[in-house]
């Protein structure tokens, strides 16, 4: 039976709205590519972003990220204060450890002491040597003679300009001791350790929280003890300026 004009015209119509349908439904994974791809470039745009950080906004990052999980403590305190980077290789050093060498330098050159006091900075912070040698103590002795109180003086006031915490180290050569006050090494050198900072917190008024001694005797040498002069280097007492990040206490050494 031959079909009249309009149901042929019908059959087209539907003919080819099924074509467009289906025609539609095979693009749609266009939308999912075109999805994917536009994630792809907000990646590439925050790893760009993030290639150098900034320590402010990494902190806004972690107070925004925190504050999602109700923590207060946003900020994990890394060691060292943060510092990361070349500095590494030798401990974090800040500008004030640096700036407290200078001052010392300028006054150990002016007062011609470069062979009886050493300043350097190491992983451990700023090391300030005083060689102990009959220079600032009397053999086997802890009396504190009064050219090293003099010179503790002048160290104190740069311990006032930081914040970080201090050690003082006692250290002997590998000659043995025995008498009566100190019947070996150990004993000599914590008691020129104790003697320091005792100095440092009852007569510079150092805040004594800050300050604690180690008496290493004659096992943490400078040098080995193979001549007379390495063993004049390792007779010593060292003020270390440890790395760290400032206490967040406020200071009354500056009151």
């Amino acid at each position: 039976m031959a079909l009249t004009r309009s149901e042929s015209r019908s059959r087209l119509r539907r003919g080819g709205d099924k074509e467009a349908m289906e025609s539609a439904g095979m693009m749609r994974w266009l939308l999912t590519y075109a999805d994917m791809i536009t994630l792809l470039l907000a990646l590439f745009i925050i790893l760009f972003a993030i290639s150098n950080i900034s320590a402010v906004k990494f902190n806004r990052l972690a107070r925004a990220i925190s504050g999602g999980f109700d923590n207060t403590s946003y900020i994990n305190q890394p060691p060292n204060g943060g510092i990361t980077g070349m500095q590494h290789g030798r401990g974090a050093v800040d500008a004030n450890m640096v700036a407290v060498k200078a001052q010392l330098d300028k006054y150990i050159a002016r007062q011609h002491l470069q062979t009886k006091v050493q300043t350097r900075i190491d992983k451990q912070g700023l090391v300030i040597t005083l060689l102990s040698d009959k220079t600032y103590y009397d053999s086997g002795s802890a009396e504190l003679r009064p050219e090293t109180k003099k010179l503790l003086d002048v160290v104190a006031g740069q311990l006032r300009d930081v914040r970080n915490e201090v050690r003082v180290e006692g250290s002997t050569d590998n000659v043995p001791i025995a008498t009566y006050a100190y019947p070996t090494n150990w004993e000599l050198s914590a008691a020129r350790a104790t003697g320091v900072t005792r100095y440092l917190v009852e007569h510079a008024k150092i805040v004594p929280t800050r300050i604690s001694f180690a008496g290493y005797g004659e096992f943490h040498p400078k040098y080995a003890n193979d001549s007379d002069a390495h063993r004049q280097q390792n007779r010593r007492v060292d003020i270390v300026i440890l790395n760290g990040a400032a206490a967040p206490t406020p200071n009354p050494e500056a009151q």
